[in-house]
């Protein structure tokens, strides 16, 4: 073991939550959003939608401004949130176990660019249907759209471990994000970058 690092911090989407962003991006353009490309990564978004995850827009503007871009004012808010969440696939059984093995060793915490349908979804798809809370496996969750702020942006980091109480050098995080792993670093925080699809226990045991 890693005797510096004490704590862990995930990203969720990309890392812990299988994400299909091929299909949200088809979802919007087939509802008539032709420029989705150019909003949505799946990591850091752009426009309507980076504004909806700093907690810039609540849900009901986010609504408003998909139907606005869309050019659809019927679009219903069960169908705008059918294409956003489109992108949320699941959470692998195999990595809720692997964060309960690694909460015997260290603590674990969420930071997340992320929003209030996306969490929402997580919460009850991924944890309240299997009979879990999210406290079940972090300390603490950091939500971009409560923080309102985002990373790559550094203060995210600063603010969540000053929150937690936590030195930087004692602390791992990981992130499918190589711009926002170099902003962790940026902090005194150890990185490492994930790439989906990869074996995240093989990839955490180089490390720790």
């Amino acid at each position: 073991m890693n005797p510096t690092i004490h704590n862990l911090i995930f990203d969720l989407g990309g890392v812990l939550y299988d994400l299909d962003i091929e299909g949200c991006l088809q979802a919007f353009e087939q509802a008539g959003l032709t420029e989705v490309r150019h909003l949505i990564t799946g990591t850091n978004e752009a426009g309507i939608f980076q504004a909806y995850e700093t907690g810039e827009l609540s849900t009901p503007r986010f609504r408003e401004e998909v139907r606005r871009l869309i050019g659809n004012p019927q679009l219903t808010d069960e169908d705008s949130a059918r294409m956003w969440n489109r992108m949320l696939v699941h959470l692998p059984q195999e990595k809720l176990d692997l964060l309960h093995e690694l909460g015997r060793h260290y603590r674990l915490y969420l930071l997340s660019n992320t929003n209030d349908l996306h969490w929402e979804h997580v919460v009850r798809q991924a944890f309240a249907k299997q009979g879990y809370q999210v406290s079940d496996f972090f300390q603490q969750v950091f939500l971009s759209f409560r923080m309102k702020l985002a990373k790559p942006n550094p203060a995210i980091f600063l603010t969540a471990l000053e929150s937690a109480g936590l030195q930087a050098e004692e602390a791992l995080f990981i992130d499918d994000s190589p711009v926002n792993c170099q902003a962790a670093e940026s902090v005194g925080i150890q990185a490492i970058h994930y790439t989906p699809g990869e074996d995240l226990r093989s990839l955490l045991t180089t490390v720790l």
